[in-house]
């Protein structure tokens, strides 16, 4: 309770009126000034009331508590969206520029009340990755600690996606890659494939696999037409520099670069004879 007793200088209340854009906010006037505004919890809480005599010390106090309400209701607000780490709570309310023993008290509080547990929150957000995502299990435990989730809470909450739910998600990706089209040679298709399963997160054991079981025969109607394609680049360059064998050469050296078999690259180039 605030002590009304005048040890010091005090001011009274005059005036409490309610906010009109936010109803649940009431404006203070000390000695018919305005002095500042609090929810409609702390006006009960402290007692405020016209005619109540306050110290300097209460004013502080009240303010303080004020603040601390306020924050503590914006911090439900944001978690209402989604769960939270506790980093991205603090994140949160070092851009609103709170002060810390404000940050820790509230942190403390939404700590006490299960609003924030980064065990739980680690646990729903590898949830929600393995199935709205296409990403591994390396990339989603790193997003965890980019969100300030300690290792070992990262490693426990990742264990629940199994190899065998790794296999399907990363064999459904690779499987739509292939139908995609694509003027590589069939031995960089292979060799992107399993680059690109690896850079989303899937250990080599699954990358493996996954690839093992995807793999296609090389179709060399497609191989030469690949070949063909990139061909037509390499030859508009370095036609412009070089004729005859010396053109062969480097048309060989770009299309080998490439992945294309020398089989095949042979077989093309050397039909080229006429045009060249």
């Amino acid at each position: 309770m605030i002590d009304v007793e005048v040890i010091q200088s005090v001011r009274t209340i005059t005036k409490i009126s309610k906010q009109k854009k936010t109803p649940d906010r009431y404006n203070i006037f000390l000695d018919d000034i305005y002095e500042f505004s609090v929810s409609e919890d702390i006006l009960v809480t402290f007692h405020l009331r016209k005619g109540l005599t306050l110290s300097e010390n209460d004013i502080n106090e009240i303010m303080d508590n004020d603040s601390w309400h306020r924050f503590y209701t914006q911090a439900i607000q944001f978690l209402s969206y989604r769960m939270r780490s506790e980093q991205e709570m603090r994140v949160y309310f070092h851009k609103k520029e709170v002060t810390p023993p404000i940050i820790e008290g509230i942190i403390a509080k939404l700590k006490e009340n299960k609003y924030i547990n980064d065990s739980d929150f680690a646990n729903a957000f590898v949830r929600d990755r393995m199935h709205q995502s296409s990403k591994g299990p390396v990339l989603i435990a790193q997003e965890l600690t980019e969100k300030g989730v300690s290792i070992s809470i990262a490693n426990e909450a990742i264990k629940q996606y199994s190899k065998k739910k790794q296999f399907e998600k990363a064999f459904a990706w690779a499987k739509k890659q292939q139908k995609r089209k694509n003027r590589k040679s069939y031995q960089q298709q292979n060799e992107q494939l399993k680059v690109k399963l690896a850079q989303k997160g899937f250990d080599s054991e699954v990358v493996q696999a996954v690839f093992q079981e995807v793999k296609q025969d090389m179709n060399e109607q497609e191989e030469l037409a690949a070949i063909a394609f990139h061909a037509d680049k390499l030859y508009k360059r370095y036609a412009k520099k070089y004729t005859g064998i010396e053109l062969k050469m480097k048309l060989k050296a770009g299309l080998y670069r490439r992945g294309f078999q020398s089989d095949l690259i042979n077989e093309y180039v050397e039909k080229l004879d006429d045009s060249m």
